[in-house]
């Protein structure tokens, strides 16, 4: 039975797709909607709450770079919610469940396309990775996407790699993924190419990231972008794996 955390969750969510739809509007958008304004920030008051205390590492500085940022006007951009996604303690029981259907679903179409999950701890491979990543970011097909001036050296101050590859062993996509405790952060998913293998690397990733990240004592999985700043499909596709909106209490 859904709890009140749940249903503010859900509203908050519906909330920050009818904005994205409603072209991100900024201020405007929130003064013309006010109604479903207030209840969206009385919804994030009644969201769980998650508490964070940083370390001065290079995981810990990553978490607080992004729960530090500031999102429109300097609000503080983790008063929106912030997507978490929650690690099991056992890796394992990420993908058990009903809630988990579509994900296994997924993940078995990628394995039966030759996808393989490897995690990458040789630091000359992780450079060449980030030239491809570079290379993939400033010529990606989609132009909303490209990035002309990608800035991804700090990738390498970070533990958690991981890669999908395909039959052939080119790699599909990547992630990095920097922890303090138990948070961690979604620095790095992207894909490094475009098509429906692409596509279903993201499931693959995700499972064998949060396995990854279980294995660590991570307990939290935050993203990198605001609810405002996230596109639809993107949404659509945390939500699907299990992000939901959190409140996040920075705390020192």
């Amino acid at each position: 039975m859904p709890t009140p955390h749940d249903e503010s969750e859900r509203a908050l969510a519906e909330f920050w797709t009818a904005y994205v739809d409603g072209g991100r509007g900024g201020a405007g958008y929130l003064l013309r909607h006010w109604r479903d304004s207030w209840a969206a920030f009385r919804a994030v008051r009644r969201l769980p709450v998650v508490e964070a205390r940083p370390s001065d590492t290079p995981g810990g500085r990553a978490v607080r770079r992004v729960l530090a940022g500031r999102a429109a006007y300097g609000v503080p951009s983790r008063l929106l919610g912030t997507a978490v996604l929650e690690v099991p303690a056992s890796g394992e029981d990420y993908l058990v469940g009903r809630r988990a259907q579509t994900l296994r679903r997924k993940i078995r179409s990628a394995e039966r396309h030759g996808l393989r999950v490897r995690t990458i701890d040789d630091d000359h491979e992780r450079r060449t990775l980030v030239e491809v990543a570079n290379h993939a970011e400033r010529h990606h097909v989609d132009p909303s996407y490209r990035v002309p001036d990608p800035s991804n050296a700090d990738l390498l101050d970070h533990d958690v790699w991981l890669t999908v590859d395909d039959a052939d062993g080119h790699p599909l996509l990547l992630a990095v993924a920097p922890r303090d405790g138990e948070l961690a952060t979604l620095r790095y998913f992207r894909t490094l190419g475009a098509g429906d293998a692409h596509s279903d690397a993201r499931y693959l990733a995700t499972a064998a990231l949060v396995a990854e990240l279980s294995r660590h004592g991570v307990r939290y999985l935050l993203d990198t972008a605001t609810p405002a700043e996230q596109t639809n499909g993107l949404r659509h596709f945390q939500r699907m794996v299990g992000f939901r909106y959190v409140r996040v209490r920075l705390m020192g």
